[in-house]
């Protein structure tokens, strides 16, 4: 009868490192969204927190926000795979290896395995989660304005949206709800409406409401940075309305009373996905599939490169970390790995530079120069790795 066992040998001990960097690589990961969004999250809860919605509300936009941290990924590739290398080594695991005839090339496959994962699990992230993210966040933000304005804003405060800019002075319980309204008309004036008080009358369907205003004082004036005081309201007979200078375009209109239908989505209007190439997933980018509305394309290309980059960045922190271990003694050990960090940030604002600087030569002929110079990097980093493997054999924290 035969048994079966498990042999130690390297294609074995490659899969069991492998695994050992992909926990450690999720666990940092979420560690640094984790330190993102408690930033983020003070910010996302002033959208929420004056709103008459449920802060149940700042769980979606938290999690639409996630995929931001482009860094996120290839610092947790780094630092996890420094740190399973780093433990290896100082446990004899590597000494194992050589002794039993091994070479290095084992160890790199490992870290092109890791690489590879990254750099495809960072194109999926950055072609496809981000950019749906974005137009998440954004609808969800949009979603929450549109509840404000149907519920009321808490008075005191500004309500912004793209044209207009509203203010309810804050009162007593039970008293009027004096108002203030700016209303950009066009680029070359605005129009300003004040009120002694404003109540929603009906809501005739799900995006129409008839507000009506008492003691309306509405003023036009030209947008050219000049110092205008609006009049304000005066107590008039019911119905009675003064206009003065009447004409192709209002300055001035009085009223004791007025009633207006407000569409809310005119006054909150929603772009589709694609407002920005920010929301653009890669596909749309190179020209694979349709882009989501009629708009041009012409910065699609460097985007797209600009997330190529990051993958890239992903596919060289396993080999840094290799590259590191060289380098960390006992002496050098505290600051080895931030200077690796600090290498890998250092060559994203390079790639980012790159790419916005040769923008405009073509997307094949910057694809082409972004990825000789990443093989470059790739390849001098490989060959200072293979000149230097004694180091990684022997442990060094050990002896000063």
């Amino acid at each position: 009868m035969m048994s079966l066992r498990w042999h130690f040998g390297p294609t074995l001990y490659t899969v069991r490192l492998f695994a050992r960097t992909m926990i450690d690589v999720c666990l940092l990961a979420f560690l640094i969204e984790g330190l993102y969004l408690s930033e983020r999250f003070i910010s996302i809860l002033k959208l929420v927190i004056d709103k008459p919605v449920g802060l149940e509300n700042v769980l979606p936009l938290l999690a639409s926000a996630a995929p931001e941290v482009h860094l996120a990924l290839p610092l947790a590739i780094l630092i996890a795979t420094y740190r399973v290398i780093l433990l290896s080594r100082e446990n004899r695991e590597f000494v194992v290896l050589a002794s039993g005839g091994q070479s290095i090339l084992p160890l790199l496959q490992f870290a092109s395995a890791v690489g590879l994962s990254a750099m495809t699990f960072s194109l999926l992230v950055s072609g496809e989660v981000a950019p749906r993210a974005k137009f998440a966040f954004r609808a969800n933000v949009d979603a929450i304005q549109y509840e404000a304005l149907r519920g009321g804003s808490t008075p005191g405060q500004f309500l912004y949206f793209p044209n207009h800019t509203i203010y309810v002075w804050p009162t007593e319980r039970g008293s009027s709800h004096p108002i203030f309204v700016k209303q950009i008309l066009d680029d070359n004036s605005n129009r300003i409406v004040n009120a002694r008080n404003i109540e929603i009358e009906e809501r005739s369907s799900q995006n129409m409401l008839i507000i009506g205003m008492f003691g309306v004082a509405m003023n036009d004036f030209p947008n050219d940075g000049e110092r205008w005081l609006a009049i304000g309201a005066k107590p008039d007979t019911p119905g009675e309305v003064s206009c003065k200078g009447c004409g192709l375009q209002l300055q001035h209109l009085k009223s004791s009373s007025m009633v207006r239908t407000l569409d809310v989505t005119k006054l909150l209007p929603l772009d589709p996905r694609g407002a920005t190439v920010d929301e653009w997933t890669t596909p749309e980018l190179l020209g694979w599939m349709r882009p989501p509305g009629d708009r041009s394309a012409n910065p699609a290309g460097a985007e797209a490169m600009r997330r190529l980059a990051r993958a890239l960045l992903c596919l060289l922190a396993p080999f840094v970390s290799w590259l590191t271990l060289t380098f960390t003694t006992r002496r050098s050990q505290a600051f080895a790995l931030p200077t690796a960090c600090a290498a890998v940030m250092i060559a994203d604002i390079g790639f980012s530079q790159l790419v916005t600087r040769l923008s405009g030569v073509g997307t094949t002929a910057l694809w082409s120069i972004l990825l000789g110079t990443v093989c470059a990097v790739l390849a001098l980093i490989v060959t200072q790795i293979v000149v230097r493997q004694h180091l990684l054999i022997f442990p060094a924290l050990g002896r000063s």
